[in-house]
């Protein structure tokens, strides 16, 4: 079965969706796994590119599902570390008492249930990576300890007297403002300024909404074959919902929202307007924020992604592209004129 893209009556646009993912992947493709065309992603390819190869400390920089972790685990990938652990742990996801001993491990006996020593995060990522997801969420204690093991390369298992060497890069990510929270007293700032070594911003998606095409293509192939349902595609008054919404919670978000439609398709097996909830683009949608960009201007970032697509698609041939996108060699002409795009790597 095909996978295409609707556009409605007036324009029979047909693309497959596995191109469109594929095509999708461009200058990220390298062993990075990160969807996108747009001019924020590629600069984040080549960001991510330059930064692989160092062994300083990055701080990843971005708004929650923005994929942090993935942009992390790029870095490892590329890295000449790529052979060894790439360890991940999140602070917002384990108790505060527990947190110390699963970075740093525990000795027998060191506490009610140690019955055994126990090796932490840190010796598990030993000559590889560790990801500190949420970096902004360590507890005061927490804090100091990292700061020890960053400065000295060597830690102390909870309730052991001995030092232990380890050689870890680290790869920290937050979606907090941690000088904020240095001026407020929240955060250390000896270790900011450890971990304040490289930065790497994520855009977030509301910044790249040209993304979203061969982001939905991607997660609609991997969603429809893990639950065995046969999507045909997308209808053009779903693009243009997709388009107009905030993303507040950016790719997580858009993931989330295409997992309940492809369990609400229309009768034909597409993903239409229908299928994303009457409430979607309305709670999560930020008036102040959107007021510079309207619907209006979303939906030319989609046509001109659409029309990147099918130039690249058909090697620049401009005809074919026009076929492609039922239009005439001189209407794409003259939407790629109001819309000044001129290629697949027109900004």
């Amino acid at each position: 079965m095909g996978w295409e893209i609707a556009s409605g009556p007036e324009a029979a646009e047909r693309h497959a969706l596995e191109e469109l993912a594929r095509d999708g992947f461009g200058p990220c493709a390298e062993s990075m796994g990160i969807v996108g065309w747009s001019g924020g992603i590629r600069r984040l390819g080549d960001r991510i590119r330059a930064l692989a190869r160092s062994h300083a400390t990055v701080l990843i920089l971005g708004e929650t599902g923005t994929g942090k972790e993935l942009v992390a685990r790029a870095l490892h990938a590329l890295s000449p570390r790529a052979a060894r652990p790439f360890v991940p742990h999140n602070f917002g996801a384990i108790a505060d008492t527990l947190v110390e001993s699963e970075l740093f491990g525990h000795a027998r006996g060191s506490f009610t249930g140690a019955h055994q020593d126990r090796v932490g995060l840190f010796e598990a990522a030993h000559q590889g990576t560790l990801f500190l997801d949420e970096i902004g969420d360590a507890s005061a204690s927490v804090q100091s300890r990292l700061l020890r093991v960053i400065q000295e390369g060597e830690l102390r298992r909870v309730g052991d007297s001995r030092s232990r060497r380890v050689d870890v890069r680290i790869l920290a990510a937050t979606h907090r403002d941690l000088g904020g929270e240095v001026a407020s007293g929240r955060f250390r700032a000896d270790l900011f300024y450890r971990l304040h070594v490289l930065t790497l911003p994520v855009p977030p998606l509301r910044d790249r909404l040209e993304d979203i095409p061969p982001l939905a293509a991607s997660f609609l192939i991997r969603l429809s074959r893990r639950d065995r349902i046969a999507v045909r595609g997308v209808r053009a008054d779903a693009w243009t919902a997709l388009a107009g919404h905030s993303w507040p919670g950016n790719v997580r978000e858009l993931m989330g929202v295409l997992e309940r439609a492809c369990h609400a398709l229309d009768r034909e097996g597409w993903v239409s307007r229908c299928s994303l909830g009457e409430s979607f683009g309305i709670a999560g949608t930020s008036l102040v924020r959107d007021r510079a960009a309207d619907l209006k201007g979303r939906t030319r970032a989609y046509e001109a992604a659409l029309i990147r697509s099918a130039l690249e698609s058909h090697g620049g041939n401009k005809a074919n592209a026009a076929r492609s996108l039922g239009l005439t060699r001189q209407g794409l002409w003259k939407k790629m004129r109001r819309l000044k795009c001129f290629g697949p790597d027109s900004p």
